[in-house]
């Protein structure tokens, strides 16, 4: 199997020692460099916005988070919040506010990576370089533009797919009126 170049931006503000430092020792090439939004670009279209508990906590409070989270959806197709830190509740917002935070988060189509420390969060990010190197992201497909598996008969596929109506009730419903068109009609 091939090995892929993984090459990964940090911005500026990321402490060299704690995640950069790491992922070098992964064999990725990083990139510093001034990011507009985020703190990592791992792939195109793959952003992550790395905090720790405690910045966690101090950007919710000092109103700058749902900012950053905001811009960080707008700017890409797969965004990701990466916390760092291995006590949740270690900052300035209770438990109960900062697990709404995290729901809220979630809820904005976020997804949440958590890592222990720096080394775990280098490869957390190696790996989804990896994964958006392998992977692509493909458009969904309506029902309808999808080939009917090989043992299925295609009015009764088009007919099953209606909600309401099971595989059984198709096939009644074409040997009463011998056609999806009769069935509309009836």
């Amino acid at each position: 199997m091939r090995q892929l170049a993984l090459k990964i931006l940090a911005d500026v503000h990321e402490p060299p020692e704690s995640v950069v430092g790491p992922l070098r020792a992964l064999g990725v090439h990083v990139e510093i460099v001034a990011l507009p939004v985020a703190d990592y670009i791992v792939a195109e279209g793959v952003l992550v916005e790395r905090k720790t508990v405690r910045d966690l906590h101090d950007s919710v409070v000092q109103g700058r988070y749902w900012l950053q989270l905001g811009r960080l959806r707008r700017s890409c197709d797969r965004p990701y919040l990466l916390v760092e830190g291995v006590d949740l509740d270690r900052g300035r917002l209770g438990q109960e506010s900062i697990r709404g935070v995290y729901l809220a988060t979630l809820d904005m189509g976020v997804p949440i990576i958590r890592s222990a420390d720096g080394p775990d969060s280098a490869r957390w990010l190696r790996r989804l370089a990896i994964r958006a190197g392998i992977t692509r992201r493909r458009p969904d497909r309506p029902v309808y533009a999808q080939r009917p598996k090989p043992n299925e008969d295609p009015p009764e596929a088009v007919l099953a797919a209606v909600p309401g109506i099971s595989a059984r009730l198709s096939r009644a419903l074409l040997a009463e009126f011998g056609s999806v068109a009769g069935v509309i009609e009836a």
